[in-house]
């Protein structure tokens, strides 16, 4: 009997394995080397406003996952279950995707921001997710959970 062959998932135009976690939600933010411009930009929002959290996710986020940049449903359907996974364990730690290794110096937050609650940013990047992603995943038959089943409760 043959094996079933396995596909992996790869980046576009790439032969490196697509592996997201949570934290890509944030990618967008990071300001290392444009604290003058990006973050400057960046910083007079209020992150922990879920409004202008929200305005970011739309202006920043979803666009790096385009089909014109390679990014197919299967990569989005990967980024989907990974954060659902993450939002649907009680204990999941996700200070560790905020966290900012000093000695890795290709990352920063813009400097004002601080999120008190570590899931917090994850919350409203999944409600981005269901706005931008939401009725494309649904049609492939991803199942995407009401927010309330996640613990989100929108303000």
């Amino acid at each position: 009997m043959r094996e079933p062959v396995t596909m992996t998932l790869l980046y576009p135009d790439s032969d490196i394995p697509f592996h997201p976690n949570p934290g890509w939600f944030l990618g967008a933010f990071n300001c290392y080397d444009c604290e003058e411009t990006l973050g400057e930009t960046l910083n007079r929002y209020d992150p922990l406003d879920s409004a202008q959290l929200q305005a970011l996710y739309d202006a920043y986020v979803f666009d790096e996952f385009s089909e014109e940049l390679g990014f197919t449903s299967a990569h989005r359907v990967a980024m989907a279950t990974n954060l659902i996974a993450a939002l649907s364990e009680t204990k999941h730690d996700f200070t560790d995707y905020l966290a900012i290794d000093e000695s890795e110096e290709e990352w920063c937050f813009p400097s004002a921001w601080v999120f008190p609650k570590p899931r917090y940013p994850f919350e409203q990047a999944y409600l981005a997710l269901l706005r931008h992603w939401g009725a494309e995943l649904t049609e492939i038959g991803i199942a995407l959970p009401s927010p309330s089943l996640l613990g989100i409760y929108e303000s």
